[in-house]
């Protein structure tokens, strides 16, 4: 994504550790692998078939956490679309969401031809976020609207390390905002055009940059 470009703007003054939440295909950690000095990748994604394709990456220092994480132990419900094609049912898990609602709102939006769709529901595992022992400079969060949740699993390591984040922007990015205003954060979006970092003023982007004064220095 175009806004993964605002990270090369980023002050980080050695090696860096990334945790990558939300990994899906591996597209971020690419990215990041490319375009930063990176130690190493951790991937959280509990999706099997991103699973496979993010074992193929082929990135230096991958690991890969098979499972969703939170603020606790539990199993969640999360909801896609399948998309009947003659007797093949294609699984469009890039539209994977936690809201049912939401979901249906998304397909209305994004299908014309909805009659061969139907919602699927499955329940994927979330472990509670666990320390790490190493530094973690940079936090990327994708998860379709679970991102709450994991910033307050997370937030042990966001007070350690004051990791640089990227939060996908959904319906709790301005209870995420408090949060981290709290901890000195301020929320900036990507200006593509000016190729700059910009403060959020009223409308959050697709991606929020939540930064410390250290990471534009």
């Amino acid at each position: 994504e175009q806004d993964f470009e605002g990270v090369k703007l980023l002050n980080f003054k050695s090696k860096i550790n990334i945790i990558d939440i939300g990994a899906s295909d591996g597209i971020a950690s690419k990215f990041f692998s490319r375009n930063l000095n990176v130690r190493g990748i951790i991937c959280f994604e509990p999706h099997y078939h991103y699973i496979k394709i993010l074992k193929r990456l082929g990135v230096e220092n991958l690991i890969i956490k098979p499972f969703a994480i939170g603020n606790k132990n539990s199993h969640k419900t999360i909801y896609f679309p399948r998309y009947k094609f003659f007797f093949i049912n294609l699984d469009l898990i890039t539209y994977t969401h936690y809201d049912r609602k939401f979901l249906e709102q998304q397909i209305s939006l994004d299908f014309k031809f909805k009659k061969n769709i139907s919602i699927i529901k499955k329940k994927i595992l979330i472990k509670k976020a666990e320390k790490e022992n190493k530094k973690i400079d940079l936090i990327k969060i994708d998860t379709n609207g679970f991102e709450l949740p994991i910033i307050r699993g997370l937030m042990k390591i966001i007070k350690k390390d004051r990791s640089a984040m990227i939060v996908e922007s959904n319906q709790d990015i301005k209870k995420i905002d408090k949060i981290l205003k709290k901890l000195s954060y301020k929320s900036y979006y990507f200006s593509v055009k000016k190729k700059k970092l910009r403060l959020v003023n009223k409308k959050y982007p697709l991606n929020t940059f939540f930064l410390q004064k250290k990471h534009l220095s």
